[in-house]
């Protein structure tokens, strides 16, 4: 009766195993510890097994099935056996060129049972290290300051004058395939994956290279949004459900084997493009898996799930991403993409709360690797920029809170440090503050909110960056109330006038600061910047040393020593002729906000102690409005000096500035004289002639 007893129990166990989705833990025999790669040919898998009565059998076997799917198929066969023991080990070969493949199956334990079918006894697993294998594996680049910017296309040379350190660009895979009549070398790029052959838009790569090269070259950290549009060409990319119309971006569809492979193709093309410390076309090191993807109807639809089941299609594609982009640079970063509404639940949305727990056990369940979040920390509401007032009342200290943005933005991290790590970064990849309300314009108060969100970004240990949404204002969110932008917009999206908010965010990580933003404190309420941020200091945002001085006219000038040298055109410049002593760069077109000029970097290091009187003469033409407005920037490293000055157009104006007094002056590594628009727009033979540059005693 006991051994009759035992045997139905056991006969029990194997059909809740057998029937039991890979996917779960309960009632497991066998547990994966380890899923590793030896190399880009060679993985071990590792597994302890319980109770081995129970296990028929003397061997256990090792089965790879393709992402999204749970349960083993009658198709499926084993790829590798062990003896049974507590301890087992398996290895595996990797086919050349199949190494993204082998990473992104699951791995699982069966046993074979005397009507020779298989038992599964372990939940799934994913390899883990595929940094392992990485051609790149430099340390992970650190940015002057917090400070950052999604820098509008056109407006380049303005985020350098901004002096951007992070930025972030979108990517949309959808825009940079090629379709079936673009699939040749004239507008696209080929590329070869696992024996396949890709193509890609030359126009998009190109575009992305242009923002990419500018923004790396002056040293910011980028961050790319990759995202899933809807293209007829393309429905089989988005994940089974999710295919109708009606939503921003869709889920990828990770399950099936040539759209999973045609991602694995995509992101390795991009790391490969945009992983190299020094990369000619610019580099990405934080790569950002969808956007808000708690708001899955708009932002990453994939049909109606339940959390459980979003969550886990959504950490394949982390999973995917992270894999392809580690695999080339071992320490890129990879984030999941979350908006401000913690805890408030709308229709068709998770909170954020919801989904980063959700998503967070899944990855951990299925093979542990270092995820980050990128959070959307925006005002409540959307169209008030005094966040700090909580008008609506949505905003409290607890973990409860319905909303976390700047007001409680320590309540993330303590949470994400308590439960996920300090190791888990935080980057504010998107936010911004209106500067108009119901009640007339906000200036004040745009930049206000921008000065005291940064200096609470720099005071939090978990935050890497403070990333600006709106370059430029936008149409289709002013006429939602959210004119967000640092500059007011002409047109459709074009830049016309700064704000007051484009000055603070220039200076305020810079030695000057405080200066700059302390007329914020009575916009907000309050004496100080201390009063308000713990442990403030000024070694939180004096990143940048900065002095800026006085450009004067003056009626002429002699002597001193010319200051020689390679010129070159920058900006928006077409070309630069010389002749003699003078330089003359020409305007391209494009917006009238524009920078343009020459610029010179020394390859040593020059002192301009001896003749700080630093003089030039400058003509320009072209202007509508009969001036133009003259900056130059001296660059000693990252310490820099500049001033400015509104001159008369179409006459040669002498014009010096003192450097005596500024810290960097010995020690010169780049000079710019430049010019943009003091409120005119410009003919088509407008250009700048700079002659007779000089230092004076």
């Amino acid at each position: 009766m006991k051994k009759k007893c035992s045997r139905f129990l056991l006969s029990v166990l194997f059909m809740l195993v057998v029937v039991m989705p890979a996917s779960a833990e309960a009632k497991t025999l066998a547990k994966i510890e380890k899923c590793l790669l030896n190399s880009s040919t060679r993985m071990t898998v590792q597994a302890n097994l319980t109770d081995l009565s129970s296990i028929p059998g003397n061997k256990v076997y090792l089965f790879s099935i393709p992402m999204g799917r749970s349960k083993l198929s009658s198709d499926d066969k084993p790829i590798s056996s062990a003896a049974k023991k507590s301890k087992v080990s398996f290895q595996i070969k990797i086919k050349k060129g199949m190494l993204q493949d082998a990473l992104n199956r699951r791995y699982l334990i069966a046993a074979r049972k005397n009507n020779q079918k298989y038992a599964v006894l372990s939940a799934f697993r994913y390899a883990t290290n595929a940094s392992s294998v990485a051609k790149y594996k430099y340390a992970f680049p650190k940015a002057e300051s917090k400070k950052g910017l999604q820098v509008h296309w056109e407006m380049q040379e303005d985020a350098q004058e901004l002096n951007v350190h992070h930025g972030l660009i979108n990517i949309v895979f959808t825009e940079m395939l090629a379709s079936a009549g673009e699939e040749n070398s004239s507008v696209s790029i080929p590329f070869t994956y696992e024996g396949k052959q890709y193509w890609f838009r030359r126009s998009s790569i190109q575009s992305y290279d242009s923002q990419l090269k500018r923004l790396s070259g002056s040293g910011a950290v980028i961050s790319a949004v990759l995202l899933l549009g809807l293209r007829s060409d393309c429905m089989d990319l988005i994940y089974p459900g999710g295919r109708a119309g009606g939503h921003n971006f869709y889920a990828w569809n990770c399950r099936d084997t040539q759209a999973r492979r045609t991602f694995q193709a995509i992101l390795t093309f991009l790391a490969k493009r945009y992983s190299a410390k020094n990369s000619s076309n610019g580099r990405i090191v934080n790569w950002i898996v969808g956007n808000e993807v708690n708001d899955y109807r708009s932002w990453n639809y994939a049909g109606e799930r339940s959390l459980s089941e979003y969550a886990s299609i959504y950490a394949d594609a982390f999973r995917l991403t992270y894999n392809a982009v580690t695999a080339v640079y071992a320490n890129a970063r990879v984030y999941i993409s979350l908006n401000h509404l913690w805890n408030t639940k709308l229709p068709n949305c998770f909170t954020a709360h919801q989904m980063l727990d959700a998503f967070a056990s899944s990855i951990r369940k299925t093979g542990p690797i270092q995820w980050n979040l990128a959070y959307h920390p925006y005002g409540s509401p959307l169209t008030e920029p005094r966040f700090w007032e909580n008008k609506n009342k949505q905003v409290t200290n607890k973990i409860s809170s319905p909303v976390i943005n700047m007001n409680n933005l320590s309540v993330l991290s303590d949470y994400v440090r308590k439960n996920f790590g300090s190791n888990t970064r935080i980057i504010l990849s998107e936010q911004g503050y209106t500067s108009h309300t119901s009640s007339g314009y906000a200036f004040k108060e745009q930049a206000a909110a921008i000065a005291y969100s940064y200096y609470l970004t720099e005071a939090d240990d978990m935050v890497d960056s403070f990333i600006m949404n709106r370059h430029i204002d936008h149409q289709a969110e002013i006429n939602q109330g959210l004119n967000l932008g640092l500059w007011t917009t002409q047109g459709t999206e074009s830049a016309n006038q700064k704000k007051l908010s484009w000055k603070v965010f220039k200076y305020m990580d810079t030695t000057i600061s405080e200066s700059v933003t302390k007329a914020s404190l009575k916009v907000i309420g309050a004496k100080s910047w201390g009063s308000l941020i713990k442990g403030f200091s000024k070694k939180l945002y004096a990143k940048t040393p900065m002095k800026v001085g006085t450009l004067q006219v003056v009626s002429s000038y002699t002597g001193g020593r010319k200051i020689s040298g390679k010129w070159n055109a920058y900006g928006a410049s077409s070309g630069l002729q010389k002749s003699g002593n003078a330089f003359c760069s020409v305007r391209s077109s494009g917006n009238k906000n524009r920078l343009w000029g020459i610029t010179q970097s020394f390859s040593k290091k020059s002192s301009l102690k001896p003749t700080p009187n630093l003089c030039m003469t400058v003509r320009v033409a072209g202007s509508d409005a009969n001036k133009a407005l003259i900056k130059i920037r001296v660059f000693s490293g990252k310490s820099i000096y500049e001033c400015e000055k509104v001159i008369p157009s179409d006459q040669n104006v002498k014009l010096r500035t003192s450097l005596a007094g500024w810290s960097g002056i010995q020690k010169v590594t780049k000079i710019q004289i430049l010019v943009t628009s003091a409120g005119g727009g410009w003919r088509g033979n407008a250009s700048v002639t700079v002659s007779d540059i000089r230092g004076l005693k």
